[in-house]
């Protein structure tokens, strides 16, 4: 008899989810007590455990977002031994019980603003690792079970890698550069007393997320293009540049105003980034992006390939 009910005791479940990202194939990083902790045991979120006798055979996460009026699937998990018995579903449908519980809740997704962040493993690329998932793996069991149980999927995230060492931009730059430095373009470093209005472009792009980061991260260099002929005004942006212990370049997106697209200005922040990032010690970049997003042609010309992909999926809560 399998009896699913809420859990909180760390240690069973991180024990629980290391096992599953032991599993040959998986791409989760398993975490140490106080990393899960901090991971998963966050504000409105809700753990589950099913037990068989007094063995915990899964394991399932989610939280509430009152901003979004969401709730979000973290993570799924069943030992396996104990599959296609239907446990996996029973722990879904469980944990979309516990988080319809929450009154503001309207819906439940696997999405990229979900703040439980789960590393992964870059198969591809020896140690490389990515500090979140923004979605559901297309390869995982989770995906197939959440489409046949009334989930659907409105966009797909593809993760992109390109290791940096020998970095060369694409061989079309420098006349792209060339160009948009005789229209009074230049891509350099953000410098606050010459350049201006930083703030205003995330205004202008609509992306006040990012803009919290990156004015929160001033200190640390940031690649812009700036417009000589608009008293110093900065039209593009990507940064801040940064690099993760394990050697991976920071990204944290790129954004050009609307009236200045179109002119490669993107492109050629972006390699700047990557140019720099390899150059300060970064050994790779990896980043993740809409399959339908234009941003995905200029990684792709800057030699990044697709290593993974990621469903954003969503079902409608019924009210009763």
């Amino acid at each position: 008899m399998t009896k699913i009910e809420r859990c909180s005791d760390a240690a069973v479940l991180c024990r629980l989810y290391g096992e599953f990202c032991a599993e040959k194939g998986a791409i989760t990083l398993p975490l140490d007590t106080e990393t899960f902790c901090r991971v998963f045991f966050q504000e409105n979120c809700i753990h589950l455990a099913a037990w068989q006798g007094n063995r915990p055979i899964g394991f399932a996460s989610g939280c509430a977002d009152a901003g979004r009026r969401v709730g979000y699937l973290s993570f799924i998990g069943v030992c396996t031994d104990m599959r296609r018995q239907g446990i996996g579903r029973a722990l879904l449908h469980a944990l979309e019980q516990e988080l319809c519980t929450f009154p503001f809740v309207r819906r439940i997704e696997t999405v990229f603003f979900n703040p439980v962040h789960l590393p992964w493993r870059i198969l591809v690329a020896g140690g490389a690792t990515h500090p979140c998932m923004p979605g559901t793996d297309q390869k995982s069991a989770l995906y197939p079970l959440l489409l046949s149980d009334g989930y659907t999927e409105w966009t797909v995230q593809n993760a992109y890698y390109r290791a940096l060492a020998g970095y060369t931009d694409p061989p079309t730059l420098a006349k792209t550069r060339a160009r948009l430095l005789s229209e009074g373009i230049e891509v350099t470093l953000y410098d606050p007393a010459e350049h201006r209005d930083l703030a205003g472009l995330f205004d202008d792009i609509n992306n006040p997320g990012w803009g919290a980061q990156v004015l929160a991260a001033v200190d640390q260099p940031i690649v812009v293009a700036v417009d000589h002929t608009a008293e110093n005004l900065i039209v593009s942006y990507t940064g801040p540049l940064s690099t993760d212990p394990g050697g991976r370049g920071n990204f944290c997106g790129i954004g050009t105003r609307r009236a200045y697209r179109g002119r490669g200005i993107g492109k050629v922040v972006f390699c700047e980034m990557c140019r720099r990032h390899a150059e300060r010690g970064a050994t790779f970049m990896s980043l993740y992006t809409g399959d339908q997003n234009p941003a995905r042609h200029i990684y792709e010309a800057a030699g990044f390939c697709i290593v993974r992909s990621f469903g954003n999926l969503r079902k409608e809560v019924v009210l009763l």
